[in-house]
């Protein structure tokens, strides 16, 4: 059985990990919303993270998430639930595994036993699994959670339970002292091969001999033939013995270990969704703005409504200034404007939301319609590296060039100041080079930018499908920290900040 909770088909893991997925961290200030998820659990931070840095681009997968994720949120009580008995059946078996590497290689009558021990707990906690499952069946109304529900009852039903139960139990008497029947041919060379174990039994210490079996085995003595029981027919008959354990102890093992997949996959899946639970009550209860965006097909601009910076939300435990995201056919979102007037803030928000919105998840905002776009990138001024050997421009192009090169038509990036190390000039000149190229290839571009020179070049040319937006100032030059639609200006008002600090 396999469970399909994040996806319609089986989860895969982290094989579709965003490239430059440690600047999506740092970039983006997702510590603090992994953090909240996680809540000390590691496990639970580390898969968050994985799914976090994974979006979907299959719109049907972000939808079926989307609706699981919302029955998950209206049982926040039963995931946690979930997620504890499975945490802790995979735990126990860990732990046992741990404890048997350590024993070196055992005997193959200990092989048997140590088979006995894991299906006994795994035994368990399907019969864990199954009394949670029962007592809270009805909860969800969502199909994901209730097929799973039905599917799981219908695999390991009391009939299935039982039989692990008495297979472990027979195993136990067998590691102990028990029967094996093997039958076999003799090979090329007259030596035996073709061996296979027929029945497995217990061993009787008193046989039940009726009269027929008596006449019978008298018959068959006979005519029957007596082996001397030498070394060597002790040493084969050992061969056997060691053979025929062997094979039963790796059968009942590879059937623990198929049971265990279940619970791991489950494990990782439920993580997620309990890492979610826990941000969403962190949001409401902080009565941060939450919702669910619609994710439609085709191109389709960002819009969103009061949509806010969910890494400074926490950071500052505070409700955030929310600014709207409106655009027809837009493909570049150019902003300028005012020194620490909430632009990179900003762009933050808008690529934390798009990034959520992709894994299924609920965003930062009051309301949010997007498409699907085929990768999020950014490319953020990082802190100067003291063993770097190139110069600053030159390694914000190396780092552009890594990304451009696995761009597809479609993708969605973040330029938070790109270019300005050089002169204005040049800087005009590379932007303008690079937003042409993203513009050819559909490329969705949020660029923060003080080359001035490129931003009141491109309004007075009314640049196609372009959204000229800037940092609100009121007459006194306070900061509103909105962002609005407006003419580039040609300062960012930086004497100001001169002034108000060195006077």
């Amino acid at each position: 059985m396999k469970a399909y909770l994040l996806n319609r088909r089986d989860y895969a893991g982290d094989e579709n990990i965003a490239p430059f997925s440690d600047d999506l961290v740092e970039d983006l200030m997702l510590e603090p919303i992994l953090e909240i998820m996680a809540k000390n659990d590691k496990f639970i931070y580390t898969q968050c993270k994985r799914i976090l840095l994974s979006p979907m681009t299959d719109l049907e997968n972000i939808l079926h998430r989307q609706n699981a994720l919302r029955d998950a949120i209206r049982n926040k009580k039963t995931i946690l639930s979930l997620y504890a008995t499975v945490a802790e059946v995979v735990t126990d078996m860990s732990n046992y595994r741990t404890s048997m590497r350590k024993n070196g290689n055992p005997t193959p009558a200990i092989k048997v036993l140590q088979a006995v021990d894991q299906l006994n707990l795994v035994a368990k906690g399907l019969e864990r699994l199954k009394s949670e499952i029962v007592n809270t069946y009805g909860h969800f109304k969502g199909n994901i959670f209730r097929d799973f529900y039905d599917e799981f009852l219908k695999e390991f039903n009391t009939n299935f339970v039982k039989l692990v139960t008495e297979k472990a139990i027979l195993l136990r008497e067998i590691g102990e002292e028990g029967e094996i029947q093997i039958s076999g041919t003799i090979g090329r060379g007259l030596k035996a091969d073709g061996f296979r174990v027929n029945s497995l039994s217990e061993y009787q210490t008193r046989r039940k001999v009726d009269i027929m079996e008596s006449l019978f085995s008298t018959k068959v003595r006979k005519n029957e033939i007596r082996i001397p029981y030498d070394d060597t027919l002790r040493m084969d008959c050992m061969s056997l013995e060691t053979a025929g354990l062997a094979h039963v102890a790796s059968c009942f093992s590879d059937l623990a270990r198929e049971l265990m997949r279940l619970f791991d996959s489950l494990r990782v899946q439920l993580a997620f969704y309990q890492g979610c639970c826990n941000l969403h009550s962190h949001m409401v209860n902080m009565v941060f703005p939450v919702c669910f965006p619609e994710v439609v097909k085709g191109r389709h601009p960002i819009n969103a409504t009061d949509i806010y910076d969910l890494g400074i939300a926490i950071r500052n435990q505070k409700i955030p200034t929310g600014n709207d995201i409106t655009g027809e056919d837009t493909i570049l979102y150019l902003i300028t404007g005012t020194n620490n007037g909430g632009k990179t803030t900003f762009i933050r928000s808008a690529a934390v939301s798009q990034l959520m919105a992709q894994c299924g998840m609920f965003v930062p905002a009051n309301a949010m319609v997007t498409q699907v776009f085929e990768g999020i990138y950014t490319h953020f001024v990082h802190k100067e590296d003291a063993t770097m050997t190139d110069g600053k421009l030159e390694e914000e192009l190396r780092r552009l060039s890594k990304i451009v090169d696995h761009m597809k038509p479609n993708s969605l990036i973040f330029l938070n100041e790109s270019f300005a190390t050089t002169s204005e000039r040049e800087g005009a000149h590379i932007a303008e080079d690079i937003m042409k190229a993203f513009a050819e290839n559909e490329v969705t571009c949020f660029f923060v930018t003080h080359i001035c020179t490129y931003a009141k070049k491109s309004y007075d040319e009314g640049l196609p499908r372009t959204k000229f937006l800037q940092a609100e100032r009121t007459e006194e030059g306070a900061r509103t920290y909105h962002i609005v639609e407006g003419e580039p200006s040609l300062t960012g008002y930086g004497m100001e900040i001169y002034r108000d600090i060195l006077g």
